[in-house]
């Protein structure tokens, strides 16, 4: 339980009641709690904050949960997704088994059922945050941190760069598209070309070894040194 405290959570419910009371148990277990009462409002933290961990309801207004979590998923696989559903969402849950979602949890939460899909979520953050990808030699990005590491110093970048850089190293097998760069790095903001390769020109000077690949018409992929 103590392993919680080093990871943070978003919590989606758009019934206020139920969320209070959850949040205080989670709110104690936690780094921190993020709280959004609906999917928009939950992507939109998603999108600021990052969190480790994403526990959201399947029926809301404005997004629901099956759909926050697609809009999570075009270009991020590894965030732990857990869905709170009735009995009555088993059908809709089918549309979401391509999703990677780390479990179904059939209401009401309680800690009988919450609590071991957290730790299986916190399990599987802890085997991979000791993992290192190495781009070249002395340049690494580290699971822990969430940073680029250069001969053991942080590499220092703005936050566009670094989104962008990972961005790269989490879709490391493909290529990632232009919309999903504009998603993932610019989140509500407009990108222009002009913007993109603005930033990756300042970016290409900061790192020690040319590790973006542009894929014409289609977007930029990770090239790692062999």
């Amino acid at each position: 339980m103590e392993k919680f405290k080093n990871y943070t959570i978003l919590y989606v419910e758009d019934d206020e009641g139920v969320r209070t009371i959850n949040s205080r148990f989670l709110n104690r277990m936690f780094k921190k709690l993020y709280e959004a009462k609906d999917g928009e409002e939950g992507l939109a933290f998603y999108k600021k904050y990052h969190p480790d961990i994403i526990l959201t309801d399947i029926r809301m207004p404005k997004m629901d949960g099956i759909t926050l979590s697609k809009n999570i998923r075009k270009t991020d696989k590894d965030t732990k997704i857990i869905i709170s559903t009735a009995f009555s969402d088993k059908d809709y849950l089918l549309e979401a088994i391509e999703l990677r979602l780390e479990k179904y949890i059939i209401k009401p939460l309680t800690s009988r059922n919450l609590i071991p899909a957290l730790l299986k979520a916190v399990e599987d953050l802890e085997k991979n945050k000791d993992e290192k990808v190495v781009l070249s030699k002395d340049f690494y990005y580290s699971n822990t941190t969430s940073l680029f590491y250069k001969d053991e110093k942080v590499l220092e970048l703005n936050k566009k760069e670094l989104l962008f850089l990972k961005l790269l190293v989490l879709n490391k097998d493909k290529v990632v598209s232009y919309q999903e760069i504009e998603q993932y790095v610019w989140e509500d903001e407009y990108m222009s070309l002009n913007s993109l390769r603005t930033t990756i020109g300042f970016l290409r000077k900061k790192i020690p070894f040319n590790c973006i690949k542009n894929i014409s018409n289609m977007g930029y992929k990770l090239k790692l040194e062999n």
